[in-house]
C-alpha cells in the first residue's frame, strides 16, 4: 500500500507570492513613513555598517568639537590683583591651582574697586561671565535675584573647608542654598600712631570728644599735618559712603531701617555729621581727600587716627615696618562702637563656563596653608576658622583687639544700606550727593539732611 500525499502547489504558490507582496509593501510604506532607506540590516547589510560607522564617526566629531570648545581658560576679574601684598597672595594661589590643574590657565582682569561694582553686573548681565571672582557683600543681593550665580552647594560637599567657613557665610545663603563663599569680613575701627600720641602728651580717646581733643593736640603739638583723615571725595562713591556709615552707625542711626523707613534726618545723623564737619572746618582733617592719598599720610607718620580697616596694617607693616611696631588697633570711640564690615565673597556666575575648575580653585585658596598666610602675612581675617600661630601673635599684638571688635560691634554688614539692598548703588549715590554739600560746606547739616530725608522717600 502506498502513502499518498495530495498537495496543491498552484495554491502553495499564490500564497507565497501573496505573502512576499504583502511584505515589500510594508517595507515601503515603513520606508516612506521614517524618511530612512535603511531601516534594518536586511535592507542593505553593507550600507548598514558604513550607516553605523557614519554615526559613530559623527558623535566622535561632535564629542570632539565639544571638548576642544571647552575654554580651558579660567577667566578672573578682581580688585585685588594690583593691591601690594594683597595681589600677592593671589598671585601665589593661582600658581598653586596652574601648578595642580596643568590643563588650566587662569587670565587675570584687574579692575579698581570704585568701578568693580558696575563693571562686574555688567558683564554678568550681558552674558559675559567670568569662571571665578569676589565681590563685595553688597552685591550678593542683587546678584541672586537676577539669577546671576550658580548656588554653591554641591560645590561645597566636595571641598575639605566647607565645616570651617564663618557664621558670616549665612549672608550669602538665599532659600536654602548658598551663593558665595566668605573672602574676609575684616571690621572697620580706630587705627592710630601710637608714637604721636606719646610725642603729644595724650592718651587713647574713648569718646568723640575726646577724640576731637586729642587729635587738635597731636597736629598742634607734633610735626604731624592731621590728627585724623578719611576719604572725602565724593566721586568714589562708595568709600564716600562708608566713611558716613562709620559715623551714622556710630552714633546709632542709618540711613534707611530694615522695613524701608527713610531716617537721614534723625537726630542721632545730625550729631554724626556735625562732629565730622568739624573736623574739617577746624583744619583738623584735610579736604577732597581720596582714600588712598589718606592711607598714604597715615603710611608717612603724618596722620594720627584713620577709621580703618586691618588692610591699612598691612600697608604699613610692609612699607613702613619702622612706623608699624607704633600703630595700634582698638574699638572706635563712637557712642556705638560699631565696626563697618564690609567684606567680601567668593562666587562663580551660573554661565560661567568652567564652573567644577572654579570649584577646584576655590579649594586651593581656601586651603588651611593659604587661609593662615591670609591671616599672617596680610594680617586680616580670612573667610575659614584658622589657628593664629603664637610667633604671630607676639609680633602682632593688636590682632587680638582687632577680633574682639570683629566679634562685639560688627555693624553695617556689606556696605548695603537696610531694606535697599537690591538698590544699594543709587541710594548711596543719592546720598554721597547730598552729603558731599556738607563736605563742601555749601550747606548746612541740618538742611542738607532734611533734603535728603525727601531725595530718598
Amino acid at each position: 500500500m502506498s502513502l499518498r500525499i495530495n498537495h496543491n502547489m498552484s495554491g502553495y504558490n499564490a500564497h507565497r507570492n501573496v505573502v512576499n507582496n504583502s511584505n515589500a509593501q510594508g517595507k515601503t510604506m515603513e520606508k516612506l513613513s521614517s524618511g530612512l532607506t535603511i531601516n534594518r540590516a536586511a535592507d542593505g547589510p553593507t550600507a548598514l555598517h558604513i550607516l553605523a560607522v557614519m554615526i559613530v564617526l559623527l558623535l566622535v566629531v561632535f564629542s570632539g568639537t565639544t571638548i576642544l570648545a571647552q575654554d580651558s581658560t579660567i577667566k578672573y576679574p578682581s580688585w585685588m590683583w594690583a593691591e601690594g601684598a594683597v595681589g600677592d597672595w593671589h598671585k601665589a594661589r593661582l600658581a598653586e591651582f596652574e601648578k595642580a590643574y596643568p590643563d588650566f590657565t587662569v587670565q587675570t582682569t584687574q579692575i579698581a574697586a570704585g568701578d568693580y561694582e558696575t563693571t562686574i553686573i555688567t558683564q554678568l548681565a550681558a552674558g559675559d561671565a567670568p569662571d571665578v571672582l569676589p565681590v563685595f557683600t553688597n552685591m550678593i543681593p542683587a546678584l541672586v535675584k537676577a539669577g546671576l550665580l550658580e548656588p554653591l552647594d554641591e560645590c561645597l560637599a566636595r571641598t575639605s573647608f566647607a565645616d570651617r567657613l564663618l557664621p558670616s557665610v549665612s549672608v550669602a545663603v538665599y532659600d536654602g542654598q548658598t551663593y558665595g563663599v566668605p573672602l574676609t569680613m575684616s571690621p572697620r575701627s580706630l587705627i592710630y600712631n601710637q608714637e604721636l600720641l606719646d610725642k603729644a602728651g595724650v592718651e587713647l580717646p574713648t569718646t568723640i570728644k575726646e577724640f576731637y581733643d586729642t587729635a587738635k593736640t597731636v597736629q598742634k603739638n607734633t610735626d604731624a599735618d592731621w590728627g585724623y583723615a578719611f576719604h572725602t571725595d565724593s566721586a568714589n562713591v562708595l568709600q564716600s559712603y562708608i566713611e558716613t556709615m562709620n559715623w551714622s552707625l556710630g552714633f546709632g542711626s542709618d540711613w534707611s531701617q530694615e522695613d524701608g523707613t527713610i531716617t537721614a534726618n534723625t537726630s542721632e545723623n545730625v550729631e554724626a555729621l556735625t562732629w565730622l564737619q568739624r573736623f574739617l572746618d577746624d583744619g583738623i582733617s584735610p579736604q577732597g581727600l581720596s582714600v588712598t592719598t589718606a592711607r598714604n599720610l597715615f603710611l608717612e607718620g603724618e596722620v594720627a587716627f584713620m577709621f580703618e580697616g586691618p588692610w591699612l596694617m598691612t600697608m604699613v607693616k610692609n612699607k613702613n615696618a619702622d612706623l608699624y611696631q607704633n600703630v595700634g588697633y582698638t574699638t572706635l570711640p563712637t557712642p556705638t562702637h560699631a565696626a563697618i564690615t564690609g567684606g567680601a565673597f567668593y562666587v562663580i556666575p551660573v554661565e560661567a563656563q568652567n564652573k567644577d575648575a572654579a570649584c577646584d580653585y576655590l579649594e586651593i585658596i581656601n586651603s588651611t596653608d593659604a587661609q593662615r598666610s591670609w591671616l599672617e602675612d596680610l594680617v586680616q581675617i580670612p573667610g575659614t576658622v584658622v589657628e593664629p600661630t603664637k610667633a604671630f601673635l607676639d609680633e602682632n599684638p593688636w590682632v587680638p583687639n582687632m577680633v574682639e571688635v570683629s566679634a562685639q560691634y560688627p555693624g553695617g554688614l556689606g556696605y548695603a544700606p537696610p531694606g535697599y539692598r537690591v538698590e544699594a548703588g543709587e541710594f548711596r549715590q543719592i546720598v554721597i550727593d547730598h552729603v558731599a554739600h556738607i563736605w563742601a560746606g555749601s550747606k548746612s547739616v541740618e538742611e542738607a539732611l532734611d533734603e535728603l530725608q525727601v531725595a530718598l522717600k
